[in-house]
């Protein structure tokens, strides 16, 4: 699983460092655009963003680093008192774009705090004491690889450079000795620099680990031939007695949606707008779970991007009753990559709102099944309804057929919802 983060042109930014609410604000920002629906109800107090599923995330002061430094506190549930564990993480806006910061501090330590909280693989990759690629000792929850450069191509070879080293497994006996949290300890990977004068940095919990750091220059990883920098976080949790995997935090979350009187996205059934959520593409379900983890890269509950086969984004497909209510499915649509890209460069921009683009549907869909597989769709990006949360794009048109006529026809509820119409357990 892997980021990288293309330089895009944006508007001149600052040199100076951003107050702590407005670089929260940016992180708010980022987190909306990684998992949408997930900071519906947050609130920016002080220093710190607050949601009301007992997460937060704040901003410490900066002990270390320029005016571009950023250090963040993330606090998976503030519920366990007096001493609220939480793991932390520093951010360079590199470029003097603060959005590149957020953006970095999101797709690693972030996806590893929804990870820890949502549990489902969706935005982190697990692995056990015994995973070839885990910690010997320690449950692992392991962010993609961001990289940031000058030259495209760089940057991906040494994205495949840090993931194929493998540091955390290789470099454990020189760092696991000082794990003291008993929920969670946060280590940061870090690899950057200009050719000749390359940096290797491990921080466990904040803290610079001298040992750790010169193990991974040990390592010889390769060199670009442009200014580059790649980084990673990792969790790493205590094994309990019985060597499962830990869940000890009382928050929970829902990744996609925080659910109530005027959801209609599909993650529960509501009488009134009844919906399914299709948790994979058909193609990605086919596969075994070894290969599965092989292939995709990119998973954020929304978004998917696997090695071979396909970028996929999760829209909303609407499909209206006769009795006046709509049945939404949450499915994969397959899109080219020029295609989603320009997708995530609007949802930063605030233009994807009206913005129509075309794939093709890759999952089965109800009682019609199989035959609206791969069908051709026209999606367009649905407005913004309430402040920092990115909606669903949806399903708005196809050549197809039956998969038009699943658009646009009423359908009885019996037919679409058979025994499962929560009307009929009133």
């Amino acid at each position: 699983m892997f980021w990288i983060r293309r330089r895009t042109r944006r508007a001149e930014q600052p040199d100076e460092r951003l107050p702590d609410r407005e670089f929260l604000a940016l992180v708010k920002a980022s987190l909306e655009a990684f998992a949408p629906g997930l900071t519906e109800g947050a609130e920016l107090k002080g220093n710190s963003l607050l949601s009301p599923h007992g997460w937060a995330v704040a901003v410490a002061p900066p002990l270390h680093g320029g005016g571009r430094h950023y250090d963040l506190v993330a606090l998976p549930d503030v519920s366990i008192q007096p001493d609220v564990p939480c793991f932390v993480d520093c951010v360079v806006a590199m470029s003097a774009d603060p959005r590149e910061a957020a953006d970095a501090w999101v797709q690693t330590a972030g996806a590893c705090l929804l990870e820890l909280l949502d549990q489902r693989k969706r935005f982190a990759d697990q692995a056990g004491p015994d995973h070839r690629r885990g910690v010997p000792g320690w449950h692992s929850i392991i962010s993609g690889a961001v990289a940031f450069g000058v030259d495209t191509t760089e940057n991906r070879r040494m994205q495949h450079a840090l993931l194929d080293a493998n540091v955390l497994h290789r470099i454990a006996d020189t760092f696991t000795a000082d794990l003291e949290s008993p929920y969670f300890n946060g280590v940061k990977v870090f690899y950057g620099g200009r050719p000749g004068a390359m940096e290797t940095e491990i921080r466990v919990n904040g803290e610079r680990h001298e040992a750790a750091s010169a193990a991974m220059a040990a390592l010889n990883l390769p060199e670009p031939t442009a200014f580059t920098a790649v980084r990673y976080y990792a969790l790493l949790l205590p094994l309990p007695a019985d060597a499962a995997a830990p869940n000890d935090l009382a928050t929970g979350l829902d990744a996609h949606h925080a659910h109530g009187a005027e959801c209609s996205c599909g993650g529960e059934l509501n009488p009134e707008h009844p919906g399914f959520e299709l948790d994979l593409p058909h193609l990605i379900a086919e596969l075994s779970e070894e290969e599965r983890a092989k292939r995709v890269q990119v998973d954020t509950g929304t978004m998917m991007v696997a090695d071979g086969i396909g970028n996929f984004l999760k829209v909303r497909l609407p499909v209206p009753l006769a009795d006046s209510r709509t049945v939404v499915y949450l499915v994969w649509i397959y899109l080219a990559a020029r295609v989603i890209e320009e997708v995530v460069t609007r949802v930063h921009d605030g233009t994807l709102p009206g913005h129509r683009f075309e794939g093709l549907l890759c999952n089965a869909v109800g009682p019609w099944g199989e035959e609206t597989l791969r069908a051709p769709v026209v999606l367009e990006g649905q407005p913004v309804r309430r402040e920092g949360r990115v909606p669903y794009c949806e399903v708005v048109e196809s050549t197809h057929p039956l998969l038009a006529k699943v658009l646009n026809h009423h359908w009885p509820a019996e037919f679409v919802l058979g025994e499962r119409d929560p009307r009929l357990s009133r």
